[in-house]
């Protein structure tokens, strides 16, 4: 197997949103209508400044430790030693996920396309499904994941003008007239699953960059986090604060609810034959991660030899895990965010304090005769006085740094918008309906100034080779 895999930003953020949106959709949708009820939607402020917390953790031990993946900087950073501790502890962690994902997964399918066969025959076929891809690499399952993400991307921004003949603007009012307890609440729980983006760590090699990295997480975390509260949003506006609360599975009821014409009544099988693909990725991505980290122990890239045993150890646990749908649920929603927070918090701070002791190593350049160097240096004042002397047009691309700091400010703003809400929205409703507003408006803003960022870090990467060539 190659040891040196590399993917692009595009298949990197994709990756990370089909992680968050995986899962996500399956279990967590009920408990959050549950406690936060018509505010349910507001459940991804915390979660997704932890995403952007974890991006920028990533984009610096990227740049101090170029070409290795987390499980090999824990062992540079805190030793040979402390560092194993502290990957067998991640790797815990991704063993939990992985029974937990299949097993939700798993009981999805059981209860909704195939009541009649056992759910160990499910889970014997998603294990051969991760025993087969898991003989190959992230590239592999990048390509997989690039044919179906950007459908189910289409398909979740098309429900809202599917299910519009459905909806009542009424069940979602009042907005933020919710206690702070209740919100708060919501956001832990789903904090807990936002903690599985730990996952894009063992991945760090494949994406050249640090900034490419953390413009990467962010992007993906804040797609999925508008998708994911699009979901809660509409089941809210078409089914009520009460009757999702209640359901298994709000969101296939709500896929449900689609009605095009008599001959398009069953939009759900269309739908799952997007999502079904979508969800397998994440969880062969976590498999992947966590064949990366076994192998590490051994300080190997190659995993390949391992992978049949690994995916027997998972298939057992998986069905001797839980016995329940409700087994499964209370684990996901209520575990999770126990976990997360018992060692990550503490592990990366430790982690992005002590790879501060590491310099930054740098590029290496190719040595040039003298006669070379003063005519590139000519070229280049040449070039330099060429775009000083033309105007900067106005429909020109914004740099790195200016859609950064759009992204900044406009999370600023949401979270603004969210506290006002929450603060004035019960004496003043009209304030929370246009607090409630404006963050919706920041979320969908947030989505295009990440993508902006990726974008104009790729254009400059392409420049570079150009200018050079030219030179």
């Amino acid at each position: 197997m190659d040891s040196k895999q590399i993917i692009n930003y595009r298949q990197f953020a994709w990756l990370t949103a089909a992680i968050l949106t995986g899962g996500g959709l399956v279990s967590i949708q009920q408990i959050l209508v549950r406690v936060g009820h018509s505010d349910a939607w507001s459940a991804y402020m915390i979660p997704m400044l932890y995403a952007l917390v974890v991006a920028a953790l990533f984009g610096m031990l990227v740049k101090r430790f170029p070409n290795k993946h987390i499980f090999e900087i824990n062992k540079i950073v805190f030793g040979s030693v402390i560092g194993t501790i502290a990957n067998l502890v991640l790797l815990f962690h991704l063993w939990l996920i992985l029974t937990r994902d299949l097993s939700s997964f798993g009981k999805f399918v059981g209860i909704t396309l195939l009541p009649n066969t056992p759910g160990e025959i499910i889970i014997l076929l998603l294990v051969l499904l991760l025993i087969s891809f898991g003989n190959t690499s992230i590239e592999v399952l990048a390509r997989v994941n690039d044919l179906f993400f950007p459908a189910f991307v289409v398909i979740t921004l098309l429900t809202p003008l599917a299910l519009s003949n459905e909806m009542d603007l009424r069940l979602v009012q009042p907005i933020l007239t919710r206690s702070w307890s209740s919100i708060f609440s919501i956001n832990v729980l789903t904090l807990g699953w936002y903690g599985d983006i730990f996952v894009m760590g063992a991945f760090l090699h494949t994406l050249w960059g640090s900034q490419h990295v953390r413009s990467a997480i962010r992007h993906g975390a804040l797609l999925a986090t508008l998708m994911i509260s699009l979901f809660i949003l509409l089941e809210i506006v078409v089914l009520g604060s009460t009757i999702p609360g209640n359901l298994v599975y709000p969101n296939y009821s709500l896929i449900q609810q689609i009605h095009i014409s008599d001959f398009l009544d069953r939009m759900d099988l269309i739908i799952l034959s997007i999502w079904f693909p979508v969800t397998a990725c994440a969880v062969l991505i976590i498999y992947l991660a966590f064949q990366i980290g076994v192998a590490s122990l051994v300080s190997q890239r190659d995993y390949s030899t391992i992978n049949t045993p690994i995916a027997l150890l998972v298939l057992i646990t998986t069905v001797l895990a839980f016995k329940s749908t409700t087994e499964v649920f209370s684990f996901g929603n209520f575990s999770s965010p126990v976990i997360m927070l018992s060692y990550q918090p503490v592990l990366f701070v430790m982690l992005g304090l002590l790879s501060l002791r590491h310099p930054i190593p740098q590029p290496k350049t190719n040595k040039q005769p003298e006669d070379e160097k003063a005519s590139t240096s000519k070229d280049n004042e040449a070039a330099q006085s060429s775009k000083t002397s033309k105007p900067a047009s106005p429909l020109q691309p914004k740099p790195f740094q200016g859609w950064e700091q759009w992204t900044h400010l406009l999370l600023t703003i949401s979270l603004a918008a969210l506290i006002i809400g929450l603060w004035k929205g019960n004496g003043w409703a009209s304030l929370g309906l246009v607090c409630g507003c404006i963050y919706g408006l920041c979320s969908i803003l947030l989505v295009y100034t990440s993508y902006m960022e990726t974008h104009s870090l790729q254009q400059k990467l392409t420049s570079s080779p150009q200018s050079t060539s030219q030179q």
